[in-house]
């Protein structure tokens, strides 16, 4: 079930990422158009898209260029080891997590789980740090409401890029949480062998959503930054 899901949920953010960026690339992107005018285009797009990224990612320019707008690159002092650390430990635990839940049927053991481990605690020093130095730039002040006819206006609820970046930014945090309180709790022997399987089954499903709350963040991220300057 856990792999099925892993892989479905992947692939419906993919496919909600790239019709974002498909979208926001129209013209008439400002304007209500029929959904099934912007899917008639959209296979079309995605094609040559994923030909163009997968040509400019075999160059070590591009990679490069991405590397540039992330906060490791442009941040000093503790600020930088503190992001390298974070960067390093998701990728491990996210890597090594999910390829001996997908792959390996007995899971993690041996090695890579002690390293697993490891990371998983320096991966929550770094996560709390970061959310103290920089949760603040991921609040949104709510502006005054004022009871009027133009609350009906549905426009007036709309989903923003930059909120949608927001929420996934505390969704990844809160999943954070449960990752280490999950990892945490059987460690101290104060659950039986039920409780030890819930909290491997939250341990899992926290990390699926860490990753695709890091994946949409992410590319949110680099998507709206050269926007927002």
């Amino acid at each position: 079930m856990f792999q099925v899901l892993t892989i479905v949920s992947a692939l419906a953010v993919f496919l909600l990422l790239s019709f974002h960026r498909y979208y926001a690339g129209r013209a008439e992107a400002s304007a209500n158009l029929l959904l099934a005018a912007m899917l008639g285009g959209y296979a079309a797009w995605l094609r040559r898209s994923a030909g163009a990224v997968l040509k400019k990612a075999a160059t070590g320019q591009w990679w490069f260029e991405q590397f540039r707008r992330l906060p490791v690159h442009t941040s000093r002092g503790v600020d930088k080891w503190v992001f390298i650390l974070f960067y390093a430990s998701f990728l491990y635990l996210g890597a090594s997590g999910f390829f001996f839940a997908l792959f390996v049927p007995r899971g993690l053991y041996g090695y890579p789980l002690l390293l697993h481990v490891t990371a998983g605690g320096v991966f929550s020093a770094c996560l709390t740090a970061i959310v103290i130095t920089r949760g603040r730039h991921y609040v949104e002040v709510p502006k005054p409401v004022v009871l009027d006819i133009s609350l009906l206006d549905p426009r007036r609820l709309g989903i923003t890029a930059t909120r949608v970046r927001y929420a996934a930014f505390w969704v990844f945090v809160i999943a954070g949480l449960l990752l280490t309180l999950s990892a945490f709790v059987p460690m101290l022997s104060v659950v039986r062998y039920s409780g030890q399987k819930l909290m491997f089954g939250l341990h899992r499903y926290s990390a699926l959503a860490a990753v695709l709350a890091a994946a949409v963040f992410g590319e949110l991220e680099l998507f709206l930054k050269p926007r927002e300057r």
